[in-house]
């Protein structure tokens, strides 16, 4: 019953919660697929499916501050984006199912720098 008590009172401080977020601002995508979105190095990276370009966007102004095209990714589409210890992370898979999945890495000036393979 304790156990109970506990789910029950989580899930209405979680309602309570979400009633105070508001959005304080939006900003345009800088292509209109973004298919993957990342935050780091006080920027947000996205990159575009169709295109296949990665973006740094200034996440006040929504200004492009570099982009480039994932030329690495060969005949595999661009799915997905994170940022981590200063690198951008692009998977990207083989149409129409997007199998056949790797992760190419790129530094934050848009040079590619490797990849791996994400298939078990």
């Amino acid at each position: 019953m304790k156990f109970a008590v506990t789910i029950v009172s989580l899930f209405l401080l979680a309602g309570t919660s979400l009633a105070d977020y508001q959005i304080v601002s939006t900003i345009d995508a800088p292509d209109t697929n973004i298919s993957g979105l990342g935050f780091g190095n006080g920027s947000l990276w996205a990159v575009d499916c169709v295109t296949e370009f990665a973006y740094e966007v200034d996440p006040t102004t929504g200004s492009v501050l570099n982009s480039w095209y994932c030329a690495a990714n060969g005949t595999r589409k661009p799915s997905g984006l994170t940022f981590a210890n200063n690198t951008v992370y692009i998977t990207g898979g083989a149409p129409p199912n997007l199998t056949d999945s790797w992760c190419y890495k790129y530094n934050t000036s848009g040079s590619y720098t490797g990849m791996f393979d994400l298939d078990c």
